[in-house]
């Protein structure tokens, strides 16, 4: 049966990340293949809060991860995201979704406080009743789209098309025993924190949070008086486990690790109790992905303080990996999801 392969590319502040995936035409959701993964560090203020500043090293990089690992496809679905990105609920009267989508520029002045001409616009049904649709409204400034879509294009890639990185995250990780009932996600980035609920496997709401855990390695960094290398590993390591008093440097890491931490967790906390408030159900359970969310002891801290079980994300054991990704860590296990959420969106 004829299968073809697409990449999910998300690009990050810290890092480039690409999953290539195949996907079987006849049922491409349930036969997608994880084929190849491979990422790449790139320098600090390349890319700033998801929009590409440098594009030729960005050019450069993925020119780079393309030649070294040999990935087969060159079209690609990037990942949109940052602090710029509106995503709120919004209801509108009914209508065909080609329709809808087509009128968003003459409905949506009153709910986003941003140039309508300057921004591209989109819609996500959740819900149909009298006469009203009610769903996710999402905008983009095109600029910092077209920014992104440059840098590949200079690669030599193809943007099939862009989509959002929390709608990514849903995709990727609401399957198996999560796509039952009411989940929350939650992608810890490095400068962000993504978190989306989605309820029997469709998106419900999401937060982009403008903090991540590379707040916690530059006050560790500060604090330490170290190198951002020694604080990032100092920062898994010793995570949320008390040290104790006998070793003063672990402990003084501890305090920033926890400090820091206890903030994110609130303002995700905030977000699931503020989904609650109008939803038939609450939160049930919690799955932690990103490269941050390796941090030792976070798991159970998120559970203990949403009072919600917590798993860590598992993309690998969801869908087949080909030989050539086998070897990934576990590092770059937890960094997948958005990835492969993206090259899933081929299936659309």
């Amino acid at each position: 049966m004829a299968r073809r392969q697409v990449v999910g590319l998300d690009i990050g502040d810290t890092q480039l990340r690409a999953v290539e995936m195949s996907l079987e035409t006849r049922d491409p959701v349930r036969s997608a293949k994880i084929q190849r993964y491979a990422e790449v560090d790139l320098a600090p203020d390349v890319v700033r809060d998801g929009e590409v500043v440098r594009a030729n090293e960005v050019t450069r990089s993925l020119n780079d991860l393309w030649r070294r690992h040999h990935f087969a496809s060159k079209d690609v679905i990037l990942g949109v995201g940052g602090q710029r990105v509106i995503v709120r609920e919004a209801t509108f009267p009914s209508a065909p979704l080609d329709v809808l989508r087509r009128s968003l520029p003459y409905q949506v002045e009153d709910l986003i406080m941003v140039p309508v001409d300057e921004s591209q616009l989109d819609f996500y049904p959740l819900a149909e009743s009298g006469g009203q649709v009610s769903g996710l409204l999402v905008a983009v400034p095109t600029d910092s789209v077209q920014r992104n879509i440059d840098a590949v294009q200079s690669a030599g890639l193809r943007t099939v098309r862009a989509d959002l990185s929390a709608f990514a995250l849903v995709r990727a990780l609401a399957r198996g025993q999560m796509e039952r009932g009411t989940v929350g996600l939650i992608d810890v980035g490095a400068v962000m924190t993504i978190v989306a609920v989605a309820h029997d496997g469709q998106p419900e709401m999401m937060r982009i949070l403008p903090t991540g855990g590379k707040v916690i390695t530059d006050q560790l960094a500060r604090t330490l008086g170290v190198a951002e290398s020694y604080a990032e590993r100092a920062k898994i390591e010793i995570g949320l486990m008390n040290p104790g008093e006998a070793n003063p440097q672990a402990k003084a890491a501890f305090d920033v690790i926890a400090e820091k931490s206890q903030a994110i967790v609130e303002q995700i906390a905030r977000t699931f109790s503020y989904y609650a408030q109008s939803a038939a159900a609450p939160v049930q359970h919690v799955v932690v992905s990103g490269r941050s969310g390796m941090l030792n002891g976070l798991g159970q801290y998120i559970s203990t303080a949403l009072r919600l079980p917590a798993s860590f994300s598992a993309v690998d054991s969801t869908f087949e990996v080909d030989r050539a990704a086998s070897s990934m860590s576990a590092e770059q296990r937890m960094s997948l999801p958005i990835a492969v959420g993206l090259a899933l969106g081929g299936a659309a």
